[in-house]
């Protein structure tokens, strides 16, 4: 009775309890089902409150579940963190390994060069320069060799990592020019199979034809008696020039006798010529062979043997399998490429170049109409007009020239350039000359290498031409096309291409050389020596 009696006395002062006890109420027996109707209402009337202020019971965290919370965290960021590191290997291996060798170091036309095609390349052209130097080692005197070990010691440095070298102009400039051959060859109704391809290499390798010679275009009957007559003059020329050099040596000496056979020495001179002659086509500026335009050093086909002419063809073209593994083996593998890369690269755009060439050559005549002529060339307008009076005074052309001309290759010779076609000098020279009649000298004319003043001794139609200008034709027209795509073409790369930048503006960079035909300059005259005392 005590008991309940306190707990009505302890509801009845709580203000939320009291709403539910009678106020006349002294002393209540409180059942128990009562008490649980109203702490039923107290946790009712708790609820409604606690839902109209949005708020929830707090409810104590324990120290477990806040480790475990702590641990769900840790495993949370540890995994974003991984995903991104993984993330980040990936991209870069993706970059490294599949998206960077596939850049374009070049494009031409909208053809990429990829790098990895160019270390292939690089790499085989310096392995094949290496080799070249070892050859060339084994015969140079011991004074002359630390210079090609320098250059041996630069190539295999750059072996050493040839991805992250520097990357090659010349190398670039020769795979450009292969895709331009090979984006052009179609004009010439050109198409290259596998199996032209596996006879080309087989060709190179082979120490002897594999099959029969083809048939070379005929030439001029005249033209070929005139070479003979002029290899056997050389041959006398060079016999009377070493002969008269000895004696010239002998007197000097006070003895009498001969201490050592001079050599010739001297510069090549400019001359007014096109940009493509037999001696410097239109690439020989850019430090490229005469024979293609292609970069010196490029890795093409190594050149075969001289040709027996005694072996089997059967013979030969196993002999040129035998090569062509070995080749394999200390090339084409170390370089990273296959031989469907070799072909690719190497073969194929050697192919089209040959072919491409074998039918500008064939449209280069065997006759033309020529001139005789001679020229003086000076660097002013002003010397120019000197020498024109001087002339006109009465002065001997050749003696002038002599004297005055800055074309040292051809000053010996009174200025003599021999016999020429159209299409040999550079245009400016090339109209005055051919609009001169025999005898006539022309007024002062400005090239790209100063001011000529002309002389036309002779003028023939319809006359032959020799070998060495039938070749010289040659070489310009396979030159003449190649920049003649390159100027058309739209060409970028990651390093700039000045080769090509000198060969697109040859009128203002080259050096002209005398015709195939002009005479070859006197042998340098030796001084008789003084007396002794």
């Amino acid at each position: 009775m005590c008991r309940q009696l306190q707990l009505a006395r302890v509801f009845r002062r709580n203000p939320v309890v009291a709403g539910f006890l009678p106020r006349d109420l002294a002393c209540v027996r409180l059942q128990r089902s009562e008490i649980r109707r109203m702490l039923d209402g107290i946790r009712e009337r708790a609820r409604n409150v606690f839902s109209r202020s949005g708020a929830q019971p707090q409810r104590r965290v324990t120290r477990r579940e806040r480790e475990d919370r702590q641990k769900r965290l840790l495993y949370i960021a540890t995994g974003i963190a991984g995903a991104v590191v993984i993330i980040a290997l990936v991209v870069g291996a993706s970059y490294q390994y599949y998206f960077y060798p596939r850049s374009a170091v070049a494009t031409v036309n909208g053809t990429k060069i990829e790098r990895r095609d160019y270390w292939m390349v690089r790499g085989l052209q310096l392995r094949q320069n290496l080799a070249q130097l070892n050859q060339q080692y084994q015969m140079t005197q011991p004074d002359q060799r630390p210079q090609l070990e320098q250059q041996a010691q630069t190539i295999t440095d750059e072996l050493k990592d040839v991805r992250g070298a520097a990357l090659a102009e010349d190398t670039i400039s020769a795979m450009v020019d292969n895709v331009i051959v090979l984006q052009h060859m179609g004009e010439f109704g050109i198409q290259i199979t596998q199996a032209e391809m596996d006879e080309f290499t087989a060709a190179q390798f082979a120490p002897g034809p594999l099959s029969s010679p083809t048939p070379t275009p005929p030439v001029d009957a005249t033209a070929a008696a005139w070479a003979t007559g002029t290899s056997e003059a050389k041959a006398a020329e060079a016999t009377q020039t070493m002969q008269a050099m000895e004696t010239a040596a002998a007197a000097a000496s006070p003895t009498g006798e001969i201490t050592g056979t001079p050599e010739a020495t001297g510069t090549v001179a400019t001359s007014p010529t096109s940009e493509a002659t037999t001696t410097a086509p239109a690439v020989v500026e850019t430090g490229t062979p005469a024979t293609d335009g292609t970069p010196s050093g490029s890795p093409v086909i190594p050149p075969s043997p001289t040709p027996s002419p005694t072996i089997a063809a059967d013979a030969a073209r196993a002999t040129a399998v035998s090569r062509i593994d070995q080749y394999t083996t200390n090339f084409l593998k170390p370089s990273g490429m296959t031989r469907a890369d070799y072909d690719r690269l190497i073969v194929r755009p050697e192919l089209a170049k040959s072919k491409v060439r074998e039918q500008l050559e064939g449209k280069v005549p065997q006759r033309a109409d020529q001139i005789h002529a001679a020229h003086i060339l000076v660097a002013t307008e002003d010397a120019a007009k000197a020498v024109e009076d001087r002339l006109a005074k009465g002065e001997d052309f050749a003696a002038v020239a002599k004297e005055v001309s800055t074309d040292t290759q051809t000053a010996g010779n009174g200025g003599d350039l021999g016999w020429f076609p159209r299409g040999v000098m550079v245009a400016p020279f090339e109209a005055a000359a051919f609009a001169l009649k025999p005898d006539e000298v022309s007024a002062p004319v400005q090239s790209t290498f100063g001011w000529h003043v002309i002389k036309v001794f002779e003028v023939e139609q319809d006359r032959p031409l020799t070998l060495d200008m039938v070749q010289s034709l040659k070489v310009r027209a396979y030159n003449d096309w190649v920049q003649k795509q390159r100027d058309a073409s739209e060409i970028t790369s990651a390093v700039p291409l000045t080769t090509l930048q000198r060969q697109q503006n040859q009128s203002s960079n080259s050096t002209f050389q005398a015709p195939a035909d002009a005479p070859q300059p006197p042998p340098p005259t030796l001084a008789p020596a003084s007396p002794a005392p």
